[in-house]
């Protein structure tokens, strides 16, 4: 758990000189300084001035500063604090001009600082109680500009007053604004899923009243998801501002089926810098430490800060649709005098295929529409690396950046939350959310693995892609293939190896730059379908067919989007993410695709498969009756029992026979029987089991 103030900042470090009003305002700022760092404080001495009886001398120091006295070693009070002889301590003066700075001040312990405890403290509980005043109102002008210029060199204040961001680190009362009892209802919610399933997490953030400040979780299945799915993550703070009560932000990522996956969610109190940090610490650690490849956000500038110092590593992206979205409403004085500034908006960002062709429309926008003084519009030429597609060649988005919303994947939790929406109906909701994505993934897997898409033209890349792709990707994928004959390719210019090609596409009414690379087979399009969605479009292939390629070059086929994407841990290896019976389930229902596939090829085939699924049978079942787990699985088991003997008397009768067309085609009817069978029994253990393993996971120690 964290606390407010000061949290991991560094920058309101006493230092001698500071300013201030008044001793008060001094022993206040050093109680704050101790609260972030995890020790109470105590006024050791202060003198007064012999003529005028004020003040001029105080210091404040650990309130471990000093020895223990003997007969005080065995008392019980609560307020006692074990002596160490600490020499923490901060000195203060008063000048002729009545400010006080400070004299001297000595940072260093010799005992164990507590921060993650500070909220335990009476002493900072007490101070919270006073007004909730921030003692950096206090300060004097002189060393709050001080305070301004060290921000700026450290990037904690950004380009803002110092007033407005240093409140937002120092907000103490903030809280999350739950209905009286709900706060206690969701973590014993959280509690009771957590013991159906120990891989559940979730992390709460209190502030110094131990008010829930934030609150974050994540199940079981989305940390397994993860663990395949981690290339591009999209944080959502779209809900955050639609529902006061109920600020939710998801983590969202995609599977292999194009499908939206739930990779964490978080109820936070307000947009500062110490909750980003906070969430993103917390987010991270629920993933094993590892950091996604990618992550795409709204434009918040406390939000980019915390994401460039917890994920250093990971390229931060802003979603277009928040962008565009911005649009209408902060240039609204400009659209009103300029009627074409959208149309050459989105001509400088979509149609620039160039770093130069870009900077040279932007700088031409700004002049004509007079928007040099502008701080937003300067802030995304800041950050266009971040979201302008030209700038986005080396970045895989899976999909996620979409110019409208309502295409994101977000938008797939909009018909299940809306802005009056109660805790009790969110978790209902939530529960909603879960179960069905756990049946669509299902579904989707089971198509994949036993449905042969259609093909609809004689390409060679369409039949490859065909056995490769998941259903959803090959279909997306087709499209572009069908659109291949639109294309008319014309070499533009060749420098070396690398030949560059101008394609008319006839359906969209536009001309696409498609660069071939001979020595390395690499082809990009400047239409960056790859970098977005992950598939070649039909102005690549196109100059793959002149340049006599028949087939996908492997490095343009992204395994994330292929029916063995989740299939690189062996089961050895494995063994860790099966831990629901829902999962263990689907990874042997997949299995046994396999095997009947394999198994159905001849008649010895069939028979050791056919022996080897009755001894697992049999000994599942004496595993289970051990273990008086009969009544959990009997159902299953029946039915298993009743496919036995069927193949046990078929298997009788075909033993003595030659193999003929007749027998295959028996062997097919049993095996799609089976399958079917094997559906239907996915579908009930979804229905009686998912509604119990809503939320998995593992929850961090607490203290």
């Amino acid at each position: 758990m964290a606390v407010a103030g000061f949290e991991g900042e560094s920058n309101f470090e006493p230092r001698n000189g500071i300013e201030f009003e008044s001793h008060e305002a001094a022993y206040s700022f050093y109680q704050e300084y101790a609260k972030s760092m995890g020790f109470t404080t105590s006024i050791k001495n202060s003198r007064r001035s012999k003529k005028s009886k004020e003040f001029i001398d105080a210091k404040f120091a650990c309130s471990r500063y000093g020895v223990t006295p003997e007969s005080d070693s065995g008392s019980s009070r609560r307020s006692s604090v074990k002596k160490t002889d600490c020499k923490a301590s901060m000195h203060v003066k008063r000048r002729a001009d009545g400010k006080w700075i400070i004299h001297e001040f000595i940072k260093e312990h010799n005992h164990e600082l507590l921060p993650a405890l500070a909220y335990h403290f009476r002493i900072n509980r007490n101070l919270a109680e006073k007004n909730n005043i921030d003692i950096l109102h206090v300060v004097s002008e002189r060393t709050r500009k001080t305070y301004v210029e060290m921000s700026r060199q450290s990037g904690g204040c950004h380009n803002a007053g110092f007033s407005r961001d240093v409140d937002n680190q120092f907000d103490k009362g903030r809280h999350l604004s739950l209905d009286e009892g709900d706060a206690q209802v969701l973590l014993e919610y959280f509690k009771r899923i957590k013991k159906e399933n120990p891989r559940f997490f979730y992390a709460i953030d209190l502030n110094e009243e131990q008010r829930l400040r934030n609150l974050f979780w994540v199940d079981a299945k989305g940390r397994d998801d993860y663990v395949y799915f981690n290339d591009a993550v999209s944080f959502d703070m779209f809900y955050v501002n639609m529902n006061d009560k109920l600020p939710f932000a998801p983590f969202v990522g995609v599977n292999h089926h194009c499908q939206p996956i739930l990779l964490g969610c978080a109820f936070i109190a307000d947009e500062s810098k110490s909750t980003f940090l906070w969430l993103m610490k917390t987010w991270l650690r629920a993933m094993g430490g590892q950091a996604p490849k990618v992550i795409i956000s709204d434009q918040n500038k406390f939000l980019k800060t915390a994401i460039e110092e917890i994920l250093p590593n990971t390229r931060h992206c802003f979603a277009l649709w928040n962008i565009l979205e911005k649009i209408p409403e902060t240039l609204a004085h400009v659209i009103k005098q300029h009627e074409n500034f959208v149309s050459k908006f989105h001509k400088c960002v979509f149609k620039s295929w160039t770093d130069e062709q870009f900077d040279m429309r932007w700088w031409k926008m700004v002049t004509r529409f007079e928007l040099q003084d502008d701080e937003w519009f300067r802030s995304l030429y800041e950050d266009r690396k971040r979201w302008v597609p030209t700038y986005m060649g080396d970045t895989f988005l899976a999909g996620m950046s979409t110019t409208q919303r309502s295409e994101s994947m977000n938008s797939f939790f909009d018909k299940y939350i809306h802005k009056k929406i109660t805790l009790k109906e969110f978790v209902k909701q939530y529960g909603n959310i879960l179960q069905n994505r756990y049946e669509e993934e299902a579904i989707a897997d089971f198509d994949t693995w036993h449905k042969q898409p259609a093909l609809k033209s004689p390409s060679p890349w369409e039949k490859q892609m065909s056995t490769v792709y998941t259903h959803t990707i090959f279909k997306k994928f087709q499209v572009e293939v069908l659109g291949v004959v639109g294309c008319h390719p014309k070499k533009s210019s060749e420098d070396g190896t690398i030949v560059t090609y101008k394609v008319q596409d006839c359906e969209k009414e536009e001309d696409f730059m498609v660069t071939w690379n001979e020595l390395k087979s690499e082809v990009s399009c400047f239409c960056r379908l790859f970098e977005y969605k992950g598939f070649l479009c039909r102005h690549a292939m196109i100059v793959l067919q002149i340049c006599g390629r028949s087939s996908i070059p492997p490095h343009y086929i992204l395994k994330r989007w292929t029916k063995d994407a989740k299939s690189r841990l062996l089961i050895s290896e494995g063994a860790e993410w099966l831990q629901t019976r829902v999962q263990r389930y689907n990874d042997l229902c997949k299995r046994a695709i396999e095997l009947s596939e394999e198994g159905s090829l001849s008649d010895e085939n069939y028979n050791i498969v056919f022996r080897a699924l009755v001894d697992g049978l049999k000994n599942c079942v004496n595993v289970n009756n051990s273990s008086n787990n009969v009544l959990e699985c009997s159902s299953h088991v029946q039915g298993l029992r009743e496919a036995e003997e069927i193949n046990q008397g078929s298997l009788a009768t075909k033993s003595n026979k030659k193999k003929n067309t007749i027998r295959k085609r028996k062997v097919q009817s049993e095996q799609d029987i089976l399958l079917v069978e094997a559906q239907e029994s996915l579908q009930q253990m979804d229905e009686s089991h998912l509604r119990q393993t809503q939320l998995h996971g593992n929850a961090p120690r607490h203290p």
